[in-house]
């Protein structure tokens, strides 16, 4: 029973400091300049798509912005193909769009396969941050599909 308390101790710790981390990059990037978005209709939650091109995912590893690399991503997750090892638990992370300020997100691991491969979630600070990576990756979904 010990070592089930230090387990959860130890998670909430982790968890504590990703949120302290996440909320110190968020006050580092608040040169952003972001225009409110039109407020969008119905969405639809746990759909993803194989990334499109110039969409990035970066986890934050307390020290710097590493570069994920996810096989498919949705406005409320990604699975990426791998997960570095130092992540454990919730990290912050950077989701980067073209001709889109980045939204700075908490991911927390959803899931994990017997291949390497893992489900992230995004826990967004607000609706408006919610509502701008929505936009940003519908419009590169869209910029990628398009007929030109």
């Amino acid at each position: 029973m010990l070592d089930q308390d230090e387990d959860v101790e130890d998670i909430l710790r982790r968890q504590d400091e990703a949120m302290a981390l996440l909320e110190r990059l968020r006050l580092a990037e608040t040169s952003m300049n972001r225009e409110p978005e039109a407020p969008g209709g119905g969405r639809r939650q746990f759909r993803r798509w194989p990334t499109p091109p110039g969409v990035t995912l970066e986890l934050h590893d307390g020290t710097a912005w590493r570069l994920a690399d996810p096989s498919d991503m949705g406005v409320g997750g990604a699975r990426v193909h791998s997960l570095p090892s130092w992540m454990k638990g919730p990290a912050p992370a950077r989701l980067v769009a073209p001709k889109s300020p980045p939204v700075l997100v908490l991911s927390d691991i959803m899931w994990r396969d017997a291949t390497g491969a893992a489900g992230l979630g995004f826990d967004f600070l607000d609706r408006e941050d919610h509502e701008l990576w929505a936009t940003s990756l519908i419009d590169a979904l869209l910029a990628q599909y398009s007929l030109a």
